[in-house]
């Protein structure tokens, strides 16, 4: 029978797995589960914030199936993606004597999805591993893909592993307890689909943004939905961004996490930095010219619509400089840039003039 809620699959080179989005799927998850031949014990990796909210009935869920369900609750935020927690996550699998055949299940957000991620890629060499997003960010990115990692303190996601999950969740009824700049950030990363790849996807933005802003049911799945194929198609073209082809998913991303990390991770959430960084690639595109004024102004007016920053006034540049040369898609020491050439079109340059990036940096942040 045809999944109704089915966005799209994944094609990888270990085969295949679903990505799906509906209202309410949490409560099929036992279901869904015993669909892959995943039975066996599962472990919750979740956050404190999302425990409460959703880690009960993702455990209920799979209870009702018999599959039994053990959780393990880190702190939430952007620190927990550390060697320390995924050490205690190591101890506390090695306690209930977790087997290979069992499940690993990440909970929440990017941080529970890349923290779990990495633990079931490394503890006994590979357990099977499911994503459960439940932060619009999680959802039409961080958790399709396989990019699972823990931070340094030099920089974000510098040790991990692409680790393809066995399948992804995501219950769109969970955005509807996000306070609105939780779901604003998640909506700039669905915006950058748009602007990299589907000029159509930005026009529904510009049609539905009060909606989406309210999550009303349908129009939010729509295009949570459309946001996750974009994702899923371009990872199935090229699993391990050896193909020049999954950069592009990284718009507005070079400066995005420079501004995370040279802030300590506390003053930008990521689609906050990518939204910021979306502004500085558009601006140098236009002085370089790719495309016009009216994309950037367009570009702008949109983020603005959900109330994301277009500036990060009052940083240090060379902070921003010094963050984004440990960028793990430079090459020979140089940023590689994704740019548009218009709306749903972009282009990776390595051209870009170092003059013209501190003059953007410094017009960002003055």
């Amino acid at each position: 029978m045809a999944d109704a809620d089915l966005a799209a699959e994944v094609h990888h080179s270990g085969g295949s797995y679903p990505v799906v989005a509906g209202w309410g799927t949490i409560n099929t998850l036992g279901d869904r589960l015993t669909d892959l031949g995943l039975t066996n014990t599962a472990y919750i990796i979740t956050d404190s914030n999302v425990m409460n909210l959703y880690g009960r009935s993702v455990q209920r869920a799979l209870q009702n199936r018999g599959i039994p369900a053990h959780c393990f609750i880190i702190p939430a935020g952007e620190t927990s993606k550390s060697f320390e927690l995924a050490q205690a996550i190591y101890n506390w699998l090695a306690g209930l004597k977790a087997e290979r055949g069992h499940t690993i299940i990440s909970v929440g957000g990017g941080v529970a999805g890349d923290l779990g991620g990495f633990v079931a890629a490394t503890y006994l060499r590979g357990m099977p591993f499911v994503q459960v997003p439940t932060s619009m960010a999680a959802m039409v990115d961080a958790s399709i893909g396989g990019k699972v990692a823990v931070n340094l303190p030099q920089a974000k996601n510098l040790v991990g592993a692409f680790y393809q999950p066995k399948g992804v969740f995501a219950d769109v009824q969970t955005l509807s307890t996000l306070g609105k700049r939780e779901l604003a950030e998640g909506w700039a990363e669905a915006i950058k689909h748009g602007f990299i790849l589907d000029a159509s996807l930005v026009d529904v933005f510009e049609e539905h943004a009060e909606a989406l802003m309210e999550v009303e049911p349908e129009i939010s799945t729509e295009v949570i939905r459309r946001s996750m194929a974009i994702k899923a198609n371009v990872v199935s073209q090229d699993e391990r961004e050896t193909l020049g082809i999954r950069i592009m998913l990284n718009y507005g991303h070079t400066i995005g996490h420079a501004l995370e990390s040279s802030t300590e991770y506390g003053r930008f959430f990521h689609g906050e930095g990518v939204a910021v960084g979306m502004m500085g690639a558009a601006t140098m595109a236009q002085e370089m010219g790719l495309h016009s004024q009216e994309l950037v102004d367009r570009q702008r007016r949109l983020l603005e619509r959900f109330n994301l920053p277009t500036s990060a006034k009052g940083l240090s540049v060379s902070d921003i400089l010094n963050g984004m040369s440990l960028d793990k898609k430079s090459q020979g020491g140089s940023n590689r840039w994704v740019m548009l050439e218009e709306v749903g079109r972009s282009v990776v340059r390595n051209d870009v003039p170092k003059e013209l990036v501190e003059k953007t940096i410094r017009e960002l942040v003055s």
